[in-house]
């Protein structure tokens, strides 16, 4: 995290770990091929990070269906310790 990815209170501002999350997310949804758009997205900040800290993403897909996937997203900093948990649900555009 660089100062210009900080809030006013000087941490990570919401939207950046919101944004990671949403990344995966959309690579996750999209890797079977037909065009995936999210129909919902929650996320839940869990621990507060500021400059410095290192954040990396996960998406691990709960369920697919034809039309349909759903998506666990983390977010976690440098030290493995979790920063957000998300949900995701695509909808998969027919061909």
């Amino acid at each position: 995290m660089t100062p210009e990815l900080l809030n006013g209170a000087g941490l990570t501002h919401g939207s950046t770990v919101f944004a990671l999350a949403d990344i995966v997310f959309a690579a996750a949804s999209n890797s079977h091929g037909p065009l995936a758009l999210a129909l919902n997205v929650s996320i839940n900040f869990v621990k507060a990070t500021s400059a410095g800290a290192v954040l990396t993403a996960v998406a691990r897909e709960e369920n697919l269906t034809r039309r349909t996937g759903l998506y666990r997203l983390e977010v976690r900093d440098e030290k493995g310790d979790l920063v957000a948990l998300a949900e995701g649900l695509a909808y998969v555009k027919g061909t």
